[in-house]
């Protein structure tokens, strides 16, 4: 028999022909027969699983359609009501859809593209094929045709080519947005385009065959999307039976593919295997009357409730160390718990807690505004959109409020829900006829989470401070940790001034992906141009932890909140080590934030201080009065520093909101050349300037 890789890559060839349907037909079916000969894909199939539950296809669909096989179809009886009292939102959701008809997609902070495949002509019914495999940002296309256990990114990949952009569009998050154009208007070519859509990466990515196969992570997550999108349209009469059974043959291997390639062969569980088995749960509900769907929800139901214990810390924070993956994780142990609700197999008490626990940490951290501080890595990843596919925020997490309010009967979380928030519950499952969202933005907070190392003070005002001081995170291996270690973000009057730069991208921009997790890219103290935490700069996704922090302390005597922390990383490394201990004074009445830097050690060292400000701030340099004027949305601050001999320097920097995307902004620079240490003190202070 030819080799594995000689049969993709001619089944692929016959794809690129241009001759389409019969060959296409041809190449499927060949593909199809020698994949299910091979170790890719392991029997039994769908067929041959009716086969064992002893029913025909002919009599499990029409149960199958009866029954809300995802908690997504269990509430569409709320639909008529909201559609009466909110004709906007439908006509956004038809909106969406037609943008997303027409294979136009803004993904990662591509801007709206076409992935139009070169190779394909549009098929006779009007369908347009796409590529799987593009990257729009630099106009290349990875390589199909090869078996996923032979990929080497570095090695295989056209030039810098960004891996996520075919990994994100093959999540097939769009596919809701399609269900519920179709849930809303009645028309049949919006659930059609989905088994279109299904069928076309059949082709161009048959299982363990292309790209789109080398994460398992993002196999469960477009498996999970396939599930929720394939339960609400499998009743549209409209769409052909023999599609459906295809649609669900690829669903089936999916869950063969995740059950093989598990992500947990690491030094440690993440975000990736939780997404495994979280899609591998969504699978064995679609099939949940058949053998294999059972035993898929037994191993995902435990598997899932066990990682809420491996990847949550005492504080309800994500082990990961970063804000924007706590909200995917959230997500993940949301969509898993909601899931077993609705099969009527809950999970337990002690996994509610846990899960409430990430709420409410959420929630503690959030901006004045709703949004979500962005410390640590930051790559928009979701479960599913339910809500504004073409144009969210992907800054704001509160989408999942509304639903977790619902799920976990906490009715705090309600009234942080944007007005949305009832449209998003109904994708969830909810019965919304009593549930209104509160709009409310985030109140007051002085906490210390100390596992996650954020210590919080925010105010209604739009006051908000937060140091950061965490451990490197995911047990050691620091994935998606950045330097920031005493780092800091403050807010006054809802104005952002000083902000974490965020983290730009991963794979695509080996400089940039260093540049913005260094300690220089941190406002904070960087010595001898070492780094907090060691990191090699070819190991994208490791950091090794050197700064072991710790909290000394954190207090509030009216209206003033003190934390105080060290960290060790100078200690550690360097020959003449040094002590970093930072002491921060936020004054919740007029917003003033005081920062006092303690160095304790020996020998003469290069002292760098970083301040990163907001891309809407206008900083002017004062160097003659030790001061910098922070100038936004008319209003004036003041960063004023006390050693004179601190050489100061406005430079040019980035800003990057969310991953891809990326703003002009400044940073002060304040330098020692040679600091003669010993137990040295420098301080600075932050406060709203009124200018004569």
């Amino acid at each position: 028999m030819p080799s594995l890789r000689l049969i993709a890559r001619r089944a692929v060839g016959l794809f690129n022909l241009k001759k389409a349907p019969v060959r296409a037909k041809i190449a499927r079916a060949w593909i199809d027969q020698r994949l299910r000969q091979s170790d890719i894909v392991q029997k039994p199939s769908f067929p041959a699983d009716l086969k064992r539950a002893g029913v025909a296809f002919e009599q499990w669909h029409p149960v199958a359609i009866a029954q809300a096989r995802t908690y997504a179809s269990a509430a569409i009886s709320s639909i008529d009501a909201y559609m009466a009292a909110n004709p906007g939102r439908i006509a956004k959701v038809k909106r969406d859809a037609e943008t997303i008809m027409g294979h136009q997609f803004d993904l990662l902070g591509s801007g709206l593209y076409h992935p139009r495949c070169p190779f394909r002509v549009t098929e006779p019914g009007g369908y347009q094929p796409i590529n799987w495999a593009f990257d729009p940002v630099r106009k290349l296309s990875f390589p199909e045709g090869f078996p996923y256990k032979e990929w080497n990114l570095f090695r295989d990949r056209p030039e810098n080519a960004d891996v996520k952009f075919p990994w994100e569009l093959a999540r097939c998050q769009h596919f809701l947005t399609l269900a519920q154009a179709w849930r809303v208007t009645g028309e049949a070519r919006f659930a059609q385009e989905i088994l279109d859509e299904i069928r076309d990466f059949h082709e161009k990515n048959p299982p363990g065959i292309g790209v789109n196969w080398t994460c398992t992570m993002d196999v469960g997550i477009r498996a999970a999307n396939w599930a929720i999108a394939l339960d609400l349209i499998n009743n549209c009469e409209d769409l052909p039976e023999e599609q459906l059974f295809d649609a669900y043959c690829h669903l089936f291997d999916h869950g063969h593919f995740i059950r093989a390639n598990l992500e947990n062969t690491y030094e440690t569980t993440s975000n990736h295997y939780l997404s495994n088995v979280v899609g591998l749960h969504f699978i064995g509900a679609f099939f949940q009357d058949l053998p294999t769907g059972k035993e898929w929800i037994d191993f995902s139901a435990k598997s899932v409730q066990k990682e809420i214990d491996v990847q949550i810390l005492l504080d309800g924070a994500d082990f990961e160390s970063s804000v924007p993956y706590h909200r995917l994780v959230i997500e993940l142990f949301l969509g898993s718990f909601r899931l077993a609700q609705h099969l009527g197999q809950p999970f337990s008490a002690h996994f509610a807690k846990r899960l409430g626990e990430m709420v409410d940490y959420l929630c503690g951290v959030l901006l004045p505004n709703g949004e979500m501080p962005i410390f640590g890595d930051a790559d928009d990843g979701r479960l599913m959109i339910a809500t504004d596919y073409g144009d969210w925020n992907r800054k704001d997490p509160r989408h999942v409020l509304g639903p977790a309010s619902l799920a976990l009967s906490v009715d705090t979380w309600r009234l942080l829900t944007p007005a949305s928030g009832a449209w998003e519950a109904i994708w969830w499952g909810f019965d919304i006829s009593a549930f209104s969202p509160g709009g409310q933005l985030p109140g007051d907070n002085v906490k210390l989470y100390p596992q996650a190392g954020a210590a919080i003070s925010r105010t209604t005002n739009g006051r908000y401070f937060l140091a950061t001081n965490s451990i490197v995170g995911t047990v050691g291996f620091g994935n998606h940790k950045h330097n920031e270690q005493l780092s800091f973000e403050l807010h006054d009057e809802f104005v952002p001034l000083v902000v974490d730069p965020g983290s730009w991208v991963y794979t695509s921009d080996f400089e940039g992906r260093n540049l913005h997790r260094s300690t220089a890219y941190h406002n904070t103290i960087m010595i001898d141009d070492v780094e907090q935490n060691e990191f090699n700069p070819e190991w994208l996704f490791r950091m090794f932890e050197k700064a072991n922090p710790e909290h000394l302390k954190f207090e509030q005597s009216g209206d003033t909140v003190i934390y105080e922390g060290l960290h060790r990383g100078y200690e550690t490394q360097l020959e003449e080590k040094v002590l970093h201990t930072r002491r921060f004074e936020h004054d919740r009445a007029t917003g003033a934030l005081a920062i006092a830097d303690t160095l304790t050690g020996t020998g003469t060292h290069k002292l760098l201080w970083s301040f990163h400000f907001h891309p809407a701030v206008t900083p002017d340099l004062d160097a003659a009065k030790r001061t910098v004027h922070l100038r936004a949305e008319g209003k004036t601050w003041a960063l004023t520093w006390e050693d004179a001999g601190l050489t100061p320097r406005l430079d040019d920097t980035w800003f990057s909101p969310s991953y891809g995307a990326r703003e002009p902004a400044k940073a002060l620079r304040l330098t020692l050349e040679r600091a003669a240490i010993s137990e040295n003190r420098y301080g600075f202070r932050i406060r709203r300037h009124f200018e004569a």
